[in-house]
């Protein structure tokens, strides 16, 4: 029966300036980057099969269908995507020119599963990665979702060491490419799902497939195509993700945004710099309001659009 294989692999560098010291503003934070599910399991009759029901007490999922003799054949799915996680991302440019990309995963201690694999989506080839011991970067492999850095837990590492509740991972990258908009897809060691015996097809189709399985949340990556054109597309993205935490805040900053990208597309260089000034302020005022991810967008992946243009 299939397993849900999810994947994952994360860490950071946090900014000092967006440190969150009370609770409640902890509390928000937290929830803001809880990863959510990768997909959704529709319940219900299906047909004169069977039928799917949710168990919300734990989160699982019980199959019935009528098998081969006739009887009632009962299975339980138990989702990665119920863990709990969290992450956070950061970019630094260096001085050689290229960028480090810093991934912090943190499995809260409420979370259900351990954290073994993870992936960040990306169109462009690493220079390198540094991985904590127990863990070990795959390379850019292909999945259904496109490319995608690998992350996960060696197996061969001794001890064991999948992100236990309450640990946190941290992973970085280097690349030539600037930061963009990417998704990571994180998997855990949800029990597989064992069924007495082979599960009619119409049922099987509601089980997610591979990163579906897991779960799933917007994060920086390393992208060769980021282009003034393409730039507002992953702005808006991360106004979705919820990276910038004020609303009349994001209508300023969209708004300098705007003119940035417009004068880049017109080749106006003096006033695409002009511009970038106004959210590079804007950035340094309001920098507690801007999670790092949003940070690494407007004061480096725009600047490099604005010196490259």
């Amino acid at each position: 029966m299939r397993a849900i294989t999810g994947m994952y692999a994360f860490s950071v560098l946090i900014v000092a300036s967006l440190a969150m010291s009370q609770p409640a503003r902890n509390l928000q934070a937290e929830k803001r980057r809880l990863l959510q599910p990768a997909a959704t399991i529709r319940t219900g009759a299906i047909d004169s099969i069977g039928r799917i029901e949710y168990a919300p007490q734990t989160g699982s999922y019980r199959f019935t269908w009528r098998g081969y003799d006739g009887r009632l054949v009962h299975a339980t799915y138990v989702p990665e995507w119920t863990a709990r996680v969290t992450l956070i991302a950061s970019a630094e440019r260096l001085q050689d020119g290229t960028w480090c990309y810093t991934y912090t995963l943190h499995n809260l201690s409420d979370s259900p599963h351990r954290v073994t694999v993870a992936h960040v989506t990306t169109d462009a080839q690493p220079l390198r990665a540094i991985v904590q011991k127990g863990w070990r970067f795959s390379g850019v492999v292909e999945t259904h979702k496109g490319n995608a850095l690998q992350f996960c837990v060696d197996p061969g590492s001794d001890p064991y060491s999948p992100l236990a509740a309450g640990q946190q991972l941290r992973l970085q990258v280097f690349s030539k490419d600037p930061p963009a908009v990417g998704i990571c897809f994180v998997g855990t060691d949800a029990p597989l799902m064992r069924v007495p015996e082979e599960m009619p097809g119409e049922m099987e189709a509601r089980l997610p497939l591979g990163l579906d399985g897991g779960l799933r949340g917007y994060t920086l990556s390393p992208s060769q195509r980021l282009s003034a054109e393409s730039f507002m597309e992953h702005w808006r993205t991360a106004v979705k993700a919820g990276w910038v935490t004020d609303k009349r805040l994001v209508n300023r900053l969209t708004a300098q945004v705007e003119r940035t990208v417009k004068a880049l597309r017109r080749g106006d260089r003096s006033g695409a710099q002009s511009a970038l000034a106004g959210v590079q302020q804007l950035v340094l005022q309001h920098s507690q309001k801007i999670e790092p991810e949003a940070q690494a967008l407007l004061m480096q992946s725009l600047a490099y659009l604005a010196r490259r243009e």
